[in-house]
């Protein structure tokens, strides 16, 4: 059978679709808490939401997402991330969001004649620093990564925190962000910033809709052309003009974008493919080596492309570089029943059948533990695996 059938074949013979399907994210809402916190700094009493990822053990510790705009935006973001933690592509993350009051003042840190109340950012950072981020850290399991998103005057409020506390937070997603706000304070605070050329941050993420109306887009192009020219090298940063979007389409489209920038994934199977072929096991074992370091938290493989990648390889002769593959896959997602067939199925190509019969054992035990329905996953393909393996490894 060729490589591209026999990997279909395996595929259909236990899925039916490509996701973990574990947790019910309809109910949210019991994921879901509200905090009031007394702030001293602003002098006011502040709401903020939190929501715990689907599969959430408080014994173990998670990232946090930190959203302005949390009526608008909270919700939003939490929701897009259930469906992305279900299907295992990110890393489970907590996300918390904060209420507004008053957002131009929050918000922009230089008074704008044009735009009441402005001019009090400074303060809402020292709130954000002293008070929202220690409840969250102080009521829930955090690793101390963080993530700040921010749209419109929240975007400026998140590269304001950038070039004022870079070390407060390792990701900054600013979207739509009014550049133009304050007399262009954030190129003042881009270029103060840039001269110190110290910076802890390790990713910004910046995007703008190609609709946006008034002076938004070419200050945004302004400023990542600052970026360009004065960014130190530590700072990883992405600046986008998305194409077919408004102001508002921008904070959707642009926050996949985002997500997908942060948490890189795409080509993953292309690359390990080649060094599989390349330099085999050991070609895989450093690749692995190379993007954890580099990538530490924001390191998440795509279990079903890669394993499709470690089946080809086993399609093509290279065993050894498939089954070393599908050891970093199995470590990185060691209760996903799917990764467990995968596994059956690269140790049966290799004529490993006491091993492949394990492994589908694994896969049934873990798809009957988790309750999975036949939409997620088949478990008499399953079991057929089973048996035919443990009658190949007895006839061996």
């Amino acid at each position: 059978m060729r490589a591209i059938g026999f990997v279909a074949a395996i595929i259909s013979a236990s899925l039916i679709a490509p996701t973990s399907a574990v947790a019910d994210t309809y109910g949210s809402a019991d994921r879901t808490r509200d905090h009031v916190v007394s702030s001293d700094v602003l002098g006011e009493e502040r709401q903020i939401y939190v929501r715990t990822p689907p599969n959430y053990n408080p014994d173990h510790s998670y990232p946090v997402v930190y959203v302005l705009d949390g009526e608008w935006n909270f919700e939003f973001v939490a929701s897009y991330l259930d469906y992305m933690f279900d299907n295992e592509v990110y890393p489970d993350l907590i996300v918390t969001g904060v209420k507004n009051v008053n957002r131009n003042r929050d918000y922009v840190p230089r008074s704008d004649a044009h735009f009441s109340d402005t001019g009090q950012a400074d303060k809402f950072l020292a709130f954000v620093e002293q008070d929202w981020i220690r409840d969250v850290e102080k009521n829930y399991p955090t690793s101390g990564e963080r993530i700040l998103i921010g749209h419109s005057f929240g975007g400026v409020f998140t590269l304001h925190t950038l070039f004022q506390n870079p070390k407060l937070f390792d990701a900054y997603i600013a979207l739509g962000a009014s550049a133009w706000i304050g007399d262009r304070v954030l190129f003042e605070e881009a270029s103060a910033f840039f001269e110190r050329n110290t910076t802890d941050a390790s990713f910004v993420y910046m995007a703008v809709g190609e609709g946006d109306g008034g002076p938004t887009v070419p200050s945004s192009q302004a400023l990542a052309e600052l970026f360009k020219t004065h960014a130190p090298t530590s700072l990883e940063w992405v600046f986008d003009v998305t194409p077919k979007a408004d102001h508002f389409k921008n904070f959707a489209t642009g926050m996949h974008d985002a997500f997908m920038a942060l948490f890189p994934a795409w080509s993953f199977d292309a690359e390990l493919m080649a060094r599989g072929r390349e330099q085999g096991a050991a070609g895989i074992d450093a690749w692995f080596l190379e993007k954890e370091a580099a990538l530490g938290y924001r390191f998440k493989p795509s279990w079903f492309d890669l394993g499709v990648a470690s089946l080809r390889l086993s399609g093509t002769g290279d065993g050894d570089a498939a089954m070393a593959l599908m050891a970093h896959l199995k470590r990185h997602y060691p209760h996903n029943a799917h990764v467990a067939s995968f596994a059956g199925s690269v140790f049966e190509k290799n004529a490993r059948y006491g091993q492949a019969a394990a492994e589908y054992e694994r896969a049934i035990a873990i798809a009957r533990d988790n309750d999975l329905h036949p939409n997620v996953i088949h478990i008499d393909g399953l079991e057929r695996g089973l048996k035919r393996n443990r009658d190949k490894a007895e006839a061996q």
